[in-house]
């Protein structure tokens, strides 16, 4: 079996967080920073400080590829931590949601009413970051040489290629599969379950929800290693919340389907897992101090 209910889950709701510039609002265009000559002699290539995770860690870990001036450095870094502050917020609430998910599975049963008041604080917290986060997409254009954009642009590009070829050789939810100690029936169940929801997902977004973002990143890649960049001209602004909402109910199907396939103790490993997921979110949540 490729894909589980139990981590499809949290991989939904990872994927619900956008990476820089998915959504919101921007405000004007900042001016770009002329690079001196002489101090791009002397740039250099190193991890940022800020840690960042899911979507928004492949952009930290393809600007600690572009050698950056001493000048620009600082800029760099401040970025990523006032981005890493911003997401405090939507990471708390992405917690609380897997903790109480969580303690659902371990009893066999969801509780949507139980859960909404969570998914909406979760949606409301990434729709509130998302203003800053497309002006700060900006911001990073205007701080980097055309040359830079171009090896950022790459980076991005080599950093997507690895997670890919990592899933590829070994996929995640496998694991899952293997935790739980999944019968060859329980796979085919709970496959079927999935099939159902995943097909539905693409009727109801006309067969084309994941074409569709690989062709705006493409597209909004593109137009980062251009001297003209405007948030709005290449990716307009989208529903966050909505998005978030739509994503965790159809997770969340799937998983009111799959409960009773599974037993009390898969149940509870189940739980736990989710239970170490999230409060590795919370471990790795930036200080807002």
């Amino acid at each position: 079996m490729t894909r589980s209910f139990l981590l499809a889950l949290p991989v939904a709701l990872a994927l619900a967080v956008p990476s820089l510039g998915c959504s919101g609002s921007v405000g004007p265009e900042p001016t770009a920073v002329a690079a001196n000559p002489a101090d791009m002699a002397t740039a250099t290539r190193a991890p940022l400080a800020t840690t960042l995770h899911g979507p928004l860690k492949v952009m930290a870990d393809a600007l600690g590829d572009v050698p950056l001036t001493a000048s620009q450095r600082p800029a760099v870094e401040k970025l990523a931590a006032d981005t890493a502050n911003r997401h405090a917020a939507s990471r708390a609430a992405h917690r609380d949601l897997m903790i109480t998910i969580a303690a659902q599975v371990q009893a066999g049963a969801i509780d949507r009413t139980a859960l909404q008041p969570k998914i909406d604080a979760l949606g409301a917290a990434l729709q509130a970051a998302q203003p800053a986060d497309r002006a700060a997409f900006e911001q990073l254009h205007a701080l980097l040489t055309p040359d830079q954009r171009t090896a950022f642009v790459n980076a991005v590009e080599a950093h997507v290629a690895d997670r890919v070829a990592a899933v590829h050789d070994r996929h995640p939810l496998q694991q899952w599969a293997v935790d739980l100690q999944l019968t060859d029936d329980q796979k085919a169940q709970i496959r079927a379950v999935m099939k159902q929801q995943w097909q539905q997902a693409a009727h109801d977004s006309n067969g084309t929800p994941w074409a569709e973002h690989r062709q705006q990143a493409k597209q909004m890649l593109a137009a980062f290693a251009q001297d003209r960049f405007v948030m709005d001209e290449v990716a307009p602004a989208k529903d966050v919340a909505g998005r978030a909402q739509r994503m965790t109910s159809r997770i969340l199907g799937i998983a009111e389907a799959a409960l009773p396939v599974l037993t009390p103790q898969q149940r509870a490993l189940a739980a736990q897992k989710l239970k170490d997921k999230a409060e590795s979110l919370e471990a790795e949540s930036p200080s807002l101090e």
